[in-house]
């Protein structure tokens, strides 16, 4: 009887999904809800919690706020109430779960539930950048960066678009700390892809340097380039970019 038993319970865990899993908390209900999709009645009981004052300063119910609004986003359905912009609200509690998570061990177990967030809001963001709305895109990308503050990636297509947005002075600060950062790792030998947000980086170095070159600044963005080659020397984006601006660099000495 208590093997058919330890039987059922397996096979009802494995019918879980697996993005459904919260790892390493102590707040049993608030787990039990969200691994069997009751987004609505986890988010309730989560943002309760963060209210109280025994628990406030805890970053588990913040991460759960964080993934049932991510869930609000992608499964409205799945919520009584309805919710003005639940990635926007995913993004606020998966800032303040970081925060609050002094040690990064609650995180670095779910990480990948706040990649998912990231990604999302990502595809928004260079929604907004591909539709040339650089004012939207740098809000929303600084949204991501507050949740990765040393996202590299997002720092970069951030600063790119707000100098689009005609915001120069911050813009071109964040390009230059990345910048910093990723010659670094080139010289370190250290560079290593993100995959959620690789993509925002290869567009990062082929719109600044279309911007530079557009601008005059020729050998600015031949050396941008360069360091992009470098860094991810197999991608067919970044060699089209290089061979465009080096084959415009010996006409624009004639001329001059």
């Amino acid at each position: 009887m208590l093997i058919r038993i330890f039987t059922l319970l397996l096979a009802i865990i494995s019918f879980i999904p697996s993005n459904a899993q919260v790892a390493g908390g102590d707040f049993q209900k608030l787990f039990d809800w969200y691994a069997m999709e009751d987004y609505d009645r986890c988010a309730y009981k989560a943002e309760s919690y963060t209210k109280k004052d025994k628990y406030r300063r805890s970053p588990e119910p913040h991460l759960y706020m964080a993934l049932c609004m991510y869930q609000a986003h992608i499964n409205p359905d799945a919520f009584d109430e309805e919710f003005k912009d639940p990635l926007k609200d995913a993004l606020k509690y998966a800032y303040k779960f970081r925060k609050k998570d002094k040690t990064g061990e609650l995180y670095q177990m779910n990480k990948r539930q706040i990649d998912q967030i990231r990604e999302e809001a990502l595809d928004k963001a260079l929604f907004y950048f591909n539709d040339e709305d650089y004012y939207k895109a740098s809000s929303e990308f600084n949204r991501i960066l507050k949740v990765m503050p040393g996202d590299v990636n997002v720092a970069f297509i951030t600063g790119v678009a707000m100098i689009n947005a005609r915001n120069v002075t911050e813009g071109e600060r964040n390009i230059s700390e990345a910048l910093d950062s990723l010659r670094i790792q080139e010289k370190a030998g250290t560079f290593e892809k993100d995959d959620v947000t690789h993509n925002v980086l290869i567009k990062s170095f082929i719109s600044y340097t279309k911007y530079l070159a557009d601008d005059g600044q020729k050998d600015r963005a031949l050396e941008i380039i360069t360091l992009g080659r470098q860094l991810v020397p197999d991608n067919t984006g970044l060699k089209a970019q290089y061979k465009k601006l080096y084959a415009k660099a010996p006409e624009d000495e004639e001329e001059e």
